[in-house]
């Protein structure tokens, strides 16, 4: 009589290559014009992708005013958009681990790279003003 020996199977998980450069993209779908960039999150170890909305331009140029108010009300409406000035979010859900995870200052406790975002999502929007 044989005996069966069973072995816990010790696959690894599959690492990510973290983006070294991040590009930010910008496509126009259905007349819209969007972009993203996908930045390496040290807290979570993974590629992340952020997506940005182009509002147009009244409403980009709210966005810009308010960073004439403080960083904060301009990095505010990045992520929370402005109800006071009709402003929807620029920075979209992002996908973490292909699974969508919702934009909030909260957000931020678990990732990183909250400046680097920032930064991004105001190149994309300046960039469609010049």
């Amino acid at each position: 009589m044989t005996e069966e020996v069973k072995t816990k199977s010790t696959t690894k998980k599959a690492t990510e290559t973290p983006v070294k450069e991040p590009k930010l993209v910008r496509t126009e779908r259905n007349g819209m014009i969007v972009g993203s960039v996908t930045l390496w999150d040290k807290k979570t170890k993974q590629n992340i992708k952020y997506p940005f909305n182009f509002p147009g331009v009244e409403q980009a140029v709210k966005f810009t005013d308010l960073a004439d108010v403080s960083r904060h009300a301009y990095w505010d409406a990045f992520i929370n958009g402005n109800d006071d000035l009709g402003l929807n979010p620029l920075i979209g859900t992002p996908t973490v681990g292909g699974k969508p995870e919702k934009m909030s200052w909260k957000f931020w406790e678990n990732h990183s790279g909250l400046m680097r975002v920032c930064s991004e999502a105001d190149r994309f929007l300046m960039q469609e003003l010049n």
